[in-house]
């Protein structure tokens, strides 16, 4: 059983006057840089097997060269392991979300970003606290704006079928509500249950902003998303739990079966918080970077991406 932790920075937070956004004095420290990176093997795509692979991303839309680093690195790997789709995990744009689908922020923290042929992809978002500080459903009516922008609602549910008919049902949550205290979340954590529990798929991915458990140090582990989120992943044998929230690259070990991988490097190292590896930890690293993920008919290949688009840790769940 995993002890609770409720993790307060070791570095220190500077409020900028003028418009309240969070910096850094100084960058936190990488303990990827410091740790042992365990021994790790890719399995080689077998010919004529089918997969997906997809890159998943959050905590990203500042706008700033940081954010241009991990976009680069992200074009990098998407031309050379041909990815399908990517995944956002939230705080789409900051510092206070979008105001309208005309809104200026979608061209200077997302269009222009992302603007490299190789990342011309479906995307698949969901909406972070920093999100819900402005409108959020300007990001869902985005959808009928940019083409790649897949979101059809604040919280759904999609399903891709390999070529050799395996099945991967993705679902997508709203957390801000479901995390915060007094917010109403039943219809949602109802829909959630019944979408799980009809579900026939071999893969089962959930994906929202806030972790139910992390080492970051700038948030750490989400007791209300461990009280009402926990029980229906380990009800519903969900595979991985993928979230952001903490500007952090972590793989934890398995809880109620359950993988829980932290990808919130979007912003890079100037967006990047601090985080701990403890025994519970497959990897934890920050300072930038985005996880990728291939998908097969017995195996799930979670790849950790650092600024150079080098992967510098990858772990295999198989089935």
């Amino acid at each position: 059983m995993r002890s609770m932790r409720c993790w307060q920075p070791s570095f220190a937070l500077l409020a900028c006057t003028a418009c309240g956004t969070i910096v850094h004095a100084a960058p936190p420290l990488d303990p990827a840089l410091t740790h042992d990176i365990p021994p790790f093997t890719i399995p080689p795509a077998v010919p004529g097997a089918a997969y997906e692979r997809f890159i998943v991303v959050g905590d990203m839309g500042t706008g700033r060269p940081d954010q241009y680093k991990v976009a680069a690195a992200m074009a990098q790997r998407a031309k050379s392991d041909h990815v399908d789709f990517i995944l956002i995990v939230g705080d789409n744009i900051y510092e206070n979300g979008v105001s309208s689908v005309d809104d200026p922020q979608w061209k200077t923290k997302f269009e222009d970003v992302y603007a490299d042929p190789a990342l011309q992809l479906p995307i698949y978002p969901i909406l972070g606290n920093h999100d819900h500080r402005g409108n959020p459903q300007a990001q869902v009516e985005y959808s009928q704006r940019n083409k790649n922008w897949k979101m059809p609602a604040l919280y759904y549910t999609f399903t891709h079928t390999l070529g050799d008919d395996t099945t991967v049902q993705y679902f997508a949550i709203d957390s801000d509500p479901i995390q915060q205290t007094g917010g109403d979340s039943t219809e949602q954590l109802t829909w959630l249950d019944a979408e799980l529990g009809k579900s026939t798929a071999r893969w089962k991915i959930v994906f929202g902003h806030h972790p139910l458990y992390s080492n970051g140090e700038g948030h750490g582990d989400n007791k209300a998303m461990i009280a009402k989120v926990g029980p229906l992943l380990t009800k519903h044998h969900v595979d991985v739990y993928l979230c952001g929230h903490d500007h952090t690259l972590e793989m934890l070990k398995p809880i109620g079966g359950v993988y829980h991988v932290v990808s919130g490097g979007g912003g890079g190292p100037d967006m990047a918080y601090g985080v701990a590896w403890t025994d519970e930890s497959f990897y934890a690293a920050t300072l930038g970077g985005f996880t990728l993920l291939r998908v097969g008919k017995s195996e799930i290949v979670v790849e950790f991406v650092r600024l150079d688009g080098r992967t510098q840790y990858a772990h295999t769940i198989t089935k």
